[in-house]
């Protein structure tokens, strides 16, 4: 693909400021073969309670686990001791360094396993509606406003940088808060609803990815000049993560699925960047995410008189 000079030094810029696990991807070549890569997505799918990026660390510790837990969930919870001598696994632990689990192979007990903790999924193509709003809802957080629109048949949705300033009240918590919006996502209404939820996973992978820029380094890097392919698989392959890892079938399989089955090696992406791309829409998902103070213009508490 073609590329003008200022894209060329840009990437080349670009690529100094590489996170670690991507230059461990790139020295050592993993996950850079299209099946290793496959495998990696599949691998992650299997674990929706655990965030993206520690299943991918079980991964490259211990390839095939099929269940991972803490010596004392495998104690309280299912009944099973670790076996003497087991490795233990590392996985990052929130607002901490790290924690160790152990995976099911390592484990004893007299209790069977449960079964379904090995397919933990619900029925494929339908999304819930709680998750579905929560999403919604928490776009706005990020200073996103969402619209929909009438569309043919062959349009999904887009994402774009706000360009005219404007500002949105949104009420939380018994606030009211002024909103500065810089993006929107528009998608096509007249798609079904898990449809509308692939397309707005897929358009918050281009966005947390950063293919429109960053409005600062705090949210995430900016990454525009990427190649316009790194661009499309990197939002295809968050979508998939985050629509497999709910049971939710998406347009993702096909592109995903004919890249890489006709290409010896993937696009050169971050995976790190797309793991941490995921995990911020499941946050989002969750209802976890919270309102960007830099992007709060002013708040006024509700008056409960009202």
């Amino acid at each position: 693909m073609y590329k003008e000079p200022h894209e060329i030094e840009w990437y080349h810029m670009a690529k100094k400021d590489t996170p670690e696990l991507d230059k461990l991807f790139q020295e050592i070549g993993t996950y850079r073969r299209s099946q290793d890569y496959s495998d990696l997505l599949k691998f992650i799918k299997k674990f929706p309670e655990m965030a993206p990026f520690n299943a991918m660390l079980i991964n490259i510790q211990k390839p095939g686990s099929q269940y991972v837990a803490s010596a004392s969930v495998w104690r309280e919870r299912f009944g099973r001791q670790i076996v003497p001598g087991a490795r233990p696994l590392v996985i990052l632990r929130p607002f901490g360094p790290v924690t160790f689990v152990f995976e099911l192979g390592d484990t004893v007990g007299t209790k069977p396993f449960p079964p379904e903790l090995l397919n933990p999924f619900r029925v494929e193509g339908k999304i819930g509606i709680v998750d579905y709003n929560r999403l919604l809802n928490s776009l706005i957080n990020y200073g996103i406003a969402y619209y929909e629109s009438d569309h043919g048949s062959s349009s999904a949705g887009l994402v774009q940088n706000k360009r005219n300033p404007e500002q949105q009240a949104v009420v939380k918590s018994n606030k009211v808060y002024w909103i500065k919006i810089l993006y929107n996502i528009v998608i096509n209404r007249n798609r079904p609803i898990e449809t509308k939820f692939a397309t707005i996973a897929h358009e918050l992978g281009h966005l947390f990815c950063g293919h429109l820029g960053s409005p600062s380094d705090k949210w995430w890097t900016g990454r525009p000049m990427l190649p316009r392919d790194v661009k499309e698989f990197e939002a295809e392959s968050v979508c998939w993560l985050v629509c497999e890892r709910m049971g939710i079938k998406n347009p993702s399989a096909e592109y995903l699925n004919g890249y890489l089955g006709n290409s010896e090696e993937i696009p050169d992406i971050s995976i790190e960047t797309v793991l941490k791309a995921v995990n911020m829409v499941e946050t989002m998902i969750k209802g976890k995410s919270s309102i960007r103070k830099e992007i709060v213009v002013e708040t006024a508490k509700v008056d409960s008189n009202d």
